[in-house]
């Protein structure tokens, strides 16, 4: 399915369905939502919004379109043009175009011919006067309502031919079966290449086949350039010959051969209506520079000559014997070149006559003074035209127009750039503006009869839905103006029309996800009031709705807000708490060093001292928007080298709360880490336990009458203990003397 389909160009136009597709843009059925009117949306191919070339192309056609107003051609209303999508907005046609009616068709009737060819040439027309060539002209850019009105379109390739100095760097652009000789060259175009292009299509229409075809477009481009077109009255008998001279000279290969002006085809296309049996005696050059006449008055010997079979059909033997030499020779008088001569002379005067009287340019000897060239009177008041040609004699028809102002000239018979007599009578239709007419009573009527009806009268409808709890849903409510009174054709006519009771219950969609253009579509087709915040998303982008109020589902009344939260681009910053218990049993590890990390980088510390802080517990409060690393180090102040991590953590911001996840928890470290002063004396040690030795009773000293000696007032030395297996620090140890109780 096309992703255009249902998307809201600008909150206006909404895209409906694809109706055609061409070379470089894309063309859509859709609803002006502001107007509540259908129209078509021209939008450009993605492939080539980073053309210049297209691009400039695509906005020439908005540009050329915008200065046009005529019946016969596709109005523009509006343009986009973005980074995103560059569009146009025109009239939409209900219709098809004139290659699937000369498809259906077969060969048209020469009178619809004549009918499609003037109403396109009068759209040229209009185009030419105002600068402008369209360069496309072929059956498919032509569009044909059901009454038989023709529209022209397109205008994608059109060039102002007075910017001279733009040639599109000479190359030949539009459609290869319709293309002009001049425009296949790559040579500068102006309004004759048009009229060849009219002259192709006609040809199609008359005989129901292209003058030239082929299996390539450079051949076919080719046949256009050098070949000559088959007659159109060999394919089609049917056809009259003033009709066929009609399309042959439009058709000639230079520019200078063919009508010069739009006005100049219609002006003999009218004067064949009048009589279908007319002959021009146009004469059609050919590539190889020969002549052809129509319907001529020949002498017979001419007429002879002419059925003659050509060089490659028949031979120069064939034609003559060589034995009869003698005998043709006697067969031919001296008289018949002279005649010949004579003959052709006259044929050439009276069709130099004809020709002149035709075209009104028969050459004043007198030095021109009493003649003048047509100029162009639409858009001028009868008042400008009298004040600025007073030379010329208006003989004035009057028609009701809603696109020209009362007493505007809208359309001139004699074409623009003709050569007339001063005060010719100029035939010219003159507006009368727009008729009034009075507004019926659409009231309780379908929205449908109502629109139809006044489109009949000419007025624009313009549909306005409200709740109404007493008139049906469809049904008109009332008019504005109101019904009876009476207004100028063209005039914008409100219908308000019954969408039903405002407490029509609904089913509120899911709006999280959608973009807030997109909910605002869909809360319009529901009925729905969105009542819209801003907020700060980690998980959506900008303009992304995340949450509603009331869910997806849930059943409330018509014109019930719904509220939506949208994302503004920016991040959310959440906040979170890390915590860590310090085991009770630290008490006696020492003092440490806190330091705690944030994804690698220190962002602060503390001391604490594990006497008052074993048993507590650390928080740590943090805040982000995005995924997260956290981790708490310890360092034993009396050793930095003792250090470890106490904690680490992971913390995932875009749930709210925040998930955490612990990577590393040890709350043993600080035993771990505990710091033990170096020694600076061996330890004392106890001695090396030894068996017991049984105790005896001392014998009682021995008496004499001489007291033993008595030692020294000195702390005795140690007694050094018997060689054992103890370490150094162990023989260091002093075994301490015996008791008085021992």
């Amino acid at each position: 399915m096309d992703n255009m389909i249902g998307k809201r160009l600008d909150g206006r136009y909404e895209l409906i369905e694809l109706i055609g597709a061409g070379g470089m843009a894309d063309i859509y059925k859709a609803r002006d939502i502001t107007e509540d009117k259908t129209v078509a949306v021209k939008i450009l191919k993605n492939e080539f919004a980073g053309s210049e070339d297209f691009l400039r192309r695509f906005r020439n056609e908005s540009k050329a379109i915008a200065l046009l107003s005529h019946p016969n051609i596709v109005k523009i209303f509006d343009v986009g043009f973005s980074d995103q999508v560059q569009y146009i907005v025109m009239e939409y046609i209900d219709g098809i175009t004139l290659t699937e009616y000369i498809k259906l068709q077969g060969v048209l009737k020469w009178k619809d011919a004549v009918f499609f060819t003037i109403q396109i040439l009068r759209a040229l027309q209009h185009a030419h006067d105002r600068g402008i060539v369209h360069r496309d002209i072929k059956s498919s850019n032509v569009m044909m309502l059901p009454d038989g009105t023709i529209k022209v379109m397109d205008f994608g390739i059109a060039r102002f031919n007075r910017e001279t100095d733009k040639t599109l760097s000479e190359k030949a652009i539009g459609s290869v079966h319709y293309i002009s000789p001049e425009q296949a060259r790559g040579e500068m175009t102006d309004e004759k290449s048009d009229i060849y292009s009219v002259g192709v299509m006609l040809y199609e229409m008359l005989t129901g086949q292209k003058p030239f075809d082929g299996e390539t477009p450079v051949s076919i481009a080719l046949q256009h350039m050098q070949a000559t077109p088959k007659m159109p009255r060999e394919i089609n008998p049917a056809i009259p010959e003033g009709l066929e001279e009609i399309t042959l000279k439009a058709m000639q290969k230079e520019p200078s051969q063919r009508y010069q002006t739009a006005g100049e085809m219609i002006s003999d296309i009218e004067e064949f209506k009048k009589d279908p049996s007319i002959v021009f005696e146009y004469k059609y050059l050919t590539s190889d520079e020969t002549t052809k006449y129509f319907d001529k008055v020949t002498p017979e010997s001419e007429q002879q000559e002419e059925i003659l079979p050509s060089d490659d059909e028949q031979s120069e033997e064939d034609i003559y014997d060589d034995d009869d030499d003698d005998e043709v020779e006697e067969r031919r008088s001296p008289l018949l070149p002279i005649l010949f001569a004579v003959a052709s002379v006259f044929v050439i005067m009276t069709a130099w006559l004809i020709f002149t009287i035709v075209t009104g340019s028969i050459p004043n000897t007198s030095g021109n003074e009493d003649e003048m060239t047509m100029p162009s009177l639409i858009n001028l008041t009868i008042d400008e035209v009298k004040e600025e040609y007073p030379e010329l004699q208006l003989n004035i028809e009057r028609e009701y127009s809603t696109e020209y102002a009362e007493n505007v000239i809208m359309d001139q018979e004699t074409p623009t750039g003709r050569t007339i007599k001063k005060n010719s009578i100029i035939n010219v239709t003159v507006s009368d503006g727009p008729k009034e007419v009075e507004i019926r009573d659409f009231s309780n009527l379908r929205s449908e009869d109502a629109v139809q009806s006044l489109t009949k009268d000419k007025l624009k409808a313009k549909i306005v839905n409200v709740e109404d709890d007493e008139v049906a849903e469809g049904y008109v409510i009332r008019t504005d103006p109101p019904a009876h009174t009476t207004v100028d054709q063209g005039t914008e006519v409100k219908v308000y029309v019954s969408q039903g009771s405002a407490d029509k219950p609904v089913n509120v969609p899911k709006f999280v996800e959608m973009t807030i253009e997109e909910a605002r579509e869909e809360a319009d087709k529901k009925h729905l009031k969105l009542v819209e915040e801003e907020q700060p998303s980690n998980e959506y982008e900008e303009g992304i709705i995340f949450k509603q109020d009331p869910a997806p589902n849930s059943v409330v009344n018509q014109n019930s807000e719904v509220k939506v939260i949208v994302s503004n681009g920016e991040s959310v910053t959440l906040e979170s708490e890390i915590s860590v218990e310090l085991p009770a049993d630290a008490a006696n590890t020492g003092t440490f060093l806190f330091e705690y990390y944030k994804d690698g980088m220190k962002v602060k510390e503390e001391s604490r001292d594990m006497i008052a802080n074993a048993g507590t517990t650390i928080s740590w409060k943090v805040s982000g928007s995005e995924e997260t690393r956290y981790k708490i180090v310890v360092t034993n102040a009396a050793d930095d080298s003792l250090q470890g991590t106490l904690l680490e953590v992971v913390i995932d911001y875009s749930d709210d709360p925040p998930v955490q996840n612990v990577i590393e928890e040890n709350t043993g470290i600080f035993e771990e880490l505990r710091y033990t002063p170096p020694e600076t004396d061996p330890p004392v040690t106890d001695p090396p336990a030894t068996e017991p030795k049984p105790v005896t009773t001392p014998a009682p000293p021995i008496v004499t009458s001489t007291p033993p000696p008595q030692p020294p007032a000195t702390t005795p030395a140690p007694e050094t203990p018997p060689a054992t297996d103890s370490t150094p620090e162990e023989s260091d140890v002093q075994e301490p003397a015996p008791s008085e109780a021992e």
